[in-house]
């Protein structure tokens, strides 16, 4: 970010003193400048982001962290008057809004259209700012983006642009996978500097899709696990991707819809949404009792149309969300009151999923594309998930004193956990008689955990220094998500001591070590910091 002292005063004197000029000085992103030939690396992110800066727009850049080859992650906070901390946006009253883009390195158009947003709060789009501060990280993976080769070989069913980026981080890590066990500096960086910090109401997470052939410049979708808090995710299901659809087809005449696949595209049974994890970064913020859209690009439109189809979907998310700032505030607090009564016994305890199974929204017409043509079949719409196995949410969770890794862990996602100074006895839920299947091909660098097993309710005492996490706090259902043994949480990628590891086969007959808690210990304890 050092465009060197002679620029710097040039376009402070123009922000300064000829505000007509700054304006004309505003950046082209490299998409616009190549004719859509080519896309920005980071260090062209990094200028862009200078220019507008240094040209007046109401941005301020800084880093939300460093990347495993060394890159800078920028990251941009918008807003007029200018803010440059949480505290500071609280106290304005404005909505928090969190635009992601190139969590996978070659689906590019996010990057050059979040690019081309944040100079339009310069002008046109400026009055957005009055109600909204947009964070902003414009390229989330620099060292995938930044990997360079031919489309063919990295994006193979992408419609250009020449260059793209690979999909994985300098670790080789998928970050959209990586939002439960955080492995990734990226990972890390976003949950500290955005999450716990800023504490977004909405999250945009932009991506292409390469998926089934169909007829729609853009597909979406809400947060799918169905254990979060519904108020913030059934708003974004129901009240808002509809008249956003709308808006998109009245307005731009862009066809947009559900995001979804068919299995056999020449006899189409259904069209299926994407696995309803938290290990993916809109599901994982739906856990949190945020609001989160999914933006996919149609990977065969070339990159032209995908850039704009981003653009408009983020202007009108952007407007829907400042128009319906009060609701979406009042609908979010809710969602953590509830969850922290629901955790403290004083709500009923819902039981919660540790299996999955796909539900249809009804039969609606969809377009696929079979044989270089578009047709529409009605099909049932499968846009959500239900429950198939659930478990009772506990009043916490009781952690070995060994799984200190664990608790940063969580302290990291932002959960409050306490550490025992004594001893305490009390009945609690262990899972015995316990079968531990491990993956044979590993995933994500990880031979991935099944564990069954059957609950027993048995007196135990719990030694002092091991953890007590409560579900009785705003993000009592990420910790259900986390925790639970059974489900998709952080068992799954083999996080606890006391486990018998992968190179050990499947084993049977133990006791797992996270025991589930009936209230909260009376012992004396310390939150960790």
């Amino acid at each position: 970010m050092n465009t060197g002292p002679f620029l710097n005063l040039l376009f402070a004197a123009l922000a300064a003193t000829a505000p007509g000029l700054a304006a004309q000085a505003l950046p082209q992103t490299t998409a616009e400048r190549t004719n859509y030939a080519a896309t920005s690396t980071n260090a062209e992110v990094g200028a862009f982001l200078d220019s507008l800066e240094l040209a007046g727009v109401p941005v301020r850049v800084s880093e939300m962290g460093t990347t495993a080859l060394g890159k800078p992650i920028y990251f941009v906070i918008a807003s007029d008057p200018t803010v440059t901390s949480a505290g500071e946006a609280a106290a304005s009253g404005k909505l928090v809004v969190y635009l992601q883009a190139n969590i996978h390195g070659g689906e590019v158009e996010g990057k050059e259209a979040v690019l081309a947003v944040l100079r339009e709060l310069a002008g046109p789009r400026r009055e957005l700012l009055q109600k909204l501060v947009v964070l902003v990280a414009p390229d989330y993976n620099p060292d995938g983006n930044d990997a360079f080769g031919p489309q063919a070989a990295n994006r193979s069913e992408q419609n250009g642009p020449a260059l793209v980026g690979q999909r994985a981080d300098g670790k080789n890590l998928d970050l959209n996978r990586d939002y439960f066990k955080a492995e990734a500096p990226e990972t890390r960086a976003s949950l500290a500097r955005v999450y716990t910090t800023w504490d977004p109401a909405l999250m945009v997470d932009l991506h292409t899709t390469d998926g089934t052939l169909h007829g729609y410049q853009l597909t979406y979708a809400p947060p799918l696990d169905p254990n979060g808090p519904a108020g913030p995710a059934a708003f974004v299901r129901d009240r808002m991707l509809p008249p956003l659809r709308k808006t998109l087809e009245d307005k731009y005449h862009e066809p947009i819809f559900d995001y979804g696949n068919v299995e056999t595209p020449q006899a189409p049974q259904s069209w299926d949404t994407y696995a309803p994890l938290g290990w993916y970064g809109t599901n994982y913020v739906g856990l949190r009792g945020r609001m989160a859209i999914l933006s996919e690009a149609y990977s065969h439109a070339d990159f032209k149309t995908r850039v704009q189809v981003t653009h408009d979907f983020l202007v009108e998310i952007l407007d829907y969300a400042a128009l319906h700032g009060d609701e979406i505030r009042r609908l979010e607090r809710e969602a953590d009151r509830q969850t922290a009564l629901e955790g403290a016994g004083s709500a009923p305890r819902p039981s919660l999923a540790v299996a999955y199974k796909l539900a249809s929204r009804g039969v609606e017409p969809v377009r696929l594309e079979v044989m270089q043509q578009i047709r529409t079949y009605r099909l049932p719409v499968k846009d959500r998930f239900v429950d198939s196995l659930t478990r009772p949410l506990p009043a916490g969770y009781f952690l070995p004193a060994a799984d200190s890794d664990v608790a940063a862990l969580l302290r990291l996602h932002g959960i409050q956990v306490q550490r025992l100074a004594q001893e305490w006895t009390d009945t609690v839920g262990v899972l015995t008689g316990t079968e531990l299947k491990w993956a044979t091909r590993e995933f994500q660098g990880h031979h991935l955990l099944e564990v069954t097993g059957t609950w027993a309710r048995t007196s135990r005492s719990v030694l002092a220094g091991s953890y007590f996490v409560s579900t009785a706090q705003p993000l009592g259902r990420l910790v259900f998500a986390l925790l639970e043994p059974e489900g998709f949480g952080l068992a799954r990628w083999g996080a606890f001591s006391g486990v018998p590891g992968s190179e050990l086969g499947a084993s049977s007959g133990l006791e797992f070590p996270v025991w589930r808690a009936e209230r909260e210990p009376r012992a004396p304890s310390r939150f960790l910091p």
